[in-house]
């Protein structure tokens, strides 16, 4: 291996090898001598000259590192490589020959295994955790932005949708048409009428079925709720269904009547409906939720249960208005 090492390679500048390239045809009646020069600047920041005189009819040789012979070889006639050290750095002088010509060049070695090039890829490996630390934490900084954009817009369409049912709001009774379960979500499907127009709709509900509504009624297909929608957008709507009909709240309490009825056999009719018309006054839906599953377990039904019906008919407001109007 040739080396060319006046100086030491200690610093951190890069290293730049200037490359010139030339190419002479050989024939019997060519006396062109081949001569060429490069620059090698090290790390260090010091230059290396290394120049190379070939005769293409003879193939002689010779190689000089800063006005220094390194290096002789005689009829060089096909192609060849030759390494040569500068500093730590394994640079190769290549001559080929290609269609009866000589082309040269002079280039650093990145792939041979060398000290300078183990330490080379460790610095690549560093710089390349570096890079990806940077872009990871450019892509978290995106992604915390972007989700920060998106509920904000979400927030914002969600208050001016507020503020238009608000204003220009218009309420109508609402059909649930059908309950179409999937996982931990179930869809809600719809019909109202708008500004004199059908119109059907759909609700993605966050419970799987059957969905248990806050009253402890269950929701059920052919249920009658009320729909608030923009007069100027029907498309545009909220489906409440904490405020049932008129006709729902009089089914709802028809059934607690029926249920009531069939569970105190001792109770006569008009006690039996003064009973659940207080259930209605004092407690709303609720009550009569209380009423229709009064004999349910937690497990059934974990707001109208067994324990809601007994806190309900012991309470004072209520034990005080069955005893004054029920009996």
């Amino acid at each position: 291996m040739l080396k060319c090492q006046t100086l030491a390679a200690n610093s951190n500048i890069i290293p730049y090898l200037f490359v010139y390239k030339t190419e002479l045809l050989t024939s019997s009646n060519s006396r062109h001598l081949a001569q060429l020069n490069w620059t090698y600047v090290s790390d260090s920041g010091r230059h290396y000259t290394v120049g190379m005189f070939h005769g293409p009819n003879t193939g002689h040789l010779v190689v000089h590192c800063n006005q220094r012979v390194v290096l002789i070889d005689f009829h060089v006639l096909e192609s060849k490589t030759y390494p040569l050290f500068l500093d730590d750095e394994l640079c190769e002088l290549k001559i080929e020959k290609k269609n009866g010509r000589f082309t040269y060049a002079f280039e650093i070695n990145r792939k041979a295994d060398t000290p300078r090039n183990r330490e080379r890829k460790k610095t690549e490996k560093k710089h390349w955790r570096q890079t990806l630390m940077f872009f990871g934490a450019m892509a978290v900084a995106v992604a915390v932005f972007t989700g920060f954009f998106i509920r904000f817009d979400a927030r914002q369409k969600e208050k001016n949708r507020e503020a238009l049912l608000a204003g220009q709001g218009a309420d109508a009774p609402a059909r649930i048409d059908g309950l179409e379960g999937e996982g931990n979500t179930t869809l809600i499907r719809f019909s109202f009428v708008a500004n004199g127009t059908a119109r059907e709709a759909r609700l993605e509900y966050p419970s799987g079925m059957p969905i248990i509504l806050d009253s402890g009624m269950p929701l059920e297909e052919g249920d009658e709720f009320t729909v608030r929608f923009a007069t100027g957008n029907p498309g545009i709507w909220e489906l409440q269904l904490g405020r049932p009909s008129e006709l729902q709240a009089k089914r709802y309490r028809e059934r607690a009547l029926a249920h009531h009825s069939r569970l105190h056999p001792e109770l006569t009719p008009r006690q039996a409906e003064c009973q659940v018309g207080l259930a209605y006054e004092l407690k709303g839906i609720s009550g009569l939720a209380a009423f229709c599953y009064q004999d349910a377990s937690p497990e059934e039904n974990p707001t109208a249960n067994r324990q809601a019906y007994q806190r309900l008919v012991r309470d004072a407001p209520f034990r005080q208005r069955a005893r004054q109007e029920c009996w």
